[in-house]
């Protein structure tokens, strides 16, 4: 009796150690690396056909910096593209970098296209066609373009982008009539047209997605008002919006009446509208405009069900500032990882630390 006592003692022990390694191995798929040796710039991350990561850096010249192995090590400085503006051509694998225009400088009809990955780039001459209120819009300060893969507008390419009026951007009287929009083209970027206003004036500085169901979700900053997020849909490939509402979890700041730039990325996991949001969370940050001293504590949140719900929060680094993300590419060795950029620093990480390292089936429905 006390033999068969003591075995199963033993097994009791066994089984324990048993699940604690479990619980060790799933968290040990976690993975946060955090750079704040990169002279960041308020730039993008874009990807190349092969999973080639670009990051925009500061200094005394706008440049990039590419990464062959998902953003371990780094080449040199690539001079002169730095910056929002820019967008993968998923049918041809080139990479565009449009003239991002910005305050006080309306847009250029030209562009830069890179065939190797951004290793080289070749000036172009484009055409960029005006809203119906007769604006071009500018690219600067807004999130990265997507290629369309769903329905009859499949390889369009999108563009978020917004409106300055007369590309003002120091009169405060103007803040509630500029407005969020996107450039959109067909034919592999030579000619631009400009999309519908954004439904809400205020707004710019916008990301967007493209759902499984081929809707297009847009993400805006406001820079006139106090509150969170600006959400509405497209159903035609980014030629018009509907449907808009305020997001009830997504913070827009600080500051919090004048709003903060986001990043925002849907990751490639099946038909599941997985979608990450990046954003500094300070609810008690300072409300003066243009006071950015609050955005500190740059956070992820991550949604199940392309955008209808935010249900996981977690704390990247308390620095802070605006903020963009991309997401690495099956089959290279970007695979599985997440990047963000904000103010002095460059993040790498991955789901599973997203979530804390709980079961991705917990959150998604099939």
């Amino acid at each position: 009796m006390k033999k068969l006592l003591f075995l199963n003692i033993v097994l009791l022990i066994l089984l324990s150690c048993k699940e604690n390694e479990k619980e060790i191995t799933l968290k040990s798929t976690e993975f946060l690396e955090l750079n704040e040796k990169f002279e960041i710039y308020n730039g993008s991350i874009p990807n190349g056909w092969n999973g080639d990561i670009m990051v925009a850096m500061s200094g005394t010249v706008l440049a990039d910096r590419r990464s062959v192995d998902g953003g371990v090590m780094w080449g040199p400085r690539i001079p002169l593209l730095g910056g929002a503006g820019r967008i993968l051509d998923e049918t041809t694998g080139d990479i565009l970098k449009l003239d991002p225009g910005g305050a006080g400088k309306k847009p250029e009809n030209f562009m830069y296209r890179s065939k190797d990955n951004g290793q080289t780039w070749v000036k172009e001459d484009i055409v960029r066609h005006p809203d119906i209120n007769g604006w071009v819009p500018i690219i600067s300060g807004c999130e990265e373009g997507i290629t369309l893969r769903h329905g009859k507008h499949a390889g369009r390419l999108l563009l978020p982008s917004r409106v300055l009026i007369d590309y003002n951007a120091s009169n405060d009287s103007l803040l509630p009539y500029h407005y969020s929009s996107a450039n959109y083209s067909d034919d592999g970027g030579k000619t631009w047209y400009t999309s519908a206003p954004f439904p809400v004036a205020g707004t710019g500085e916008g990301a967007l997605v493209e759902l499984s169901d081929g809707t297009i979700y847009y993400n805006s900053r406001n820079h006139s008002r106090d509150g969170n997020r600006d959400i509405a849909l497209s159903y035609d490939g980014g030629e018009t919006w509907r449907d808009h509402y305020i997001d009830p979890t997504l913070p827009d700041g600080p500051p919090r009446v004048y709003g903060n730039k986001a990043g925002l990325v849907r990751l490639e996991i099946a038909d599941h509208d997985i979608l990450i949001f990046s954003m500094t969370d300070n609810p008690n940050g300072p409300t003066a405009i243009h006071s950015t001293a609050g955005r500190i504590n740059i956070t992820v949140w991550a949604s199940f069900d392309g955008g209808k719900t935010w249900p996981v929060k977690r704390l990247v680094s308390p620095k802070g500032g605006y903020s963009h993300l991309a997401a690495g590419r099956p089959g290279t060795p970007s695979q599985g990882l997440i990047y963000l950029t904000t103010e002095g620093l460059f993040a790498r990480f991955n789901l599973d630390w997203v979530l804390s390292g709980k079961d991705l089936h917990e959150f998604i429905k099939n």
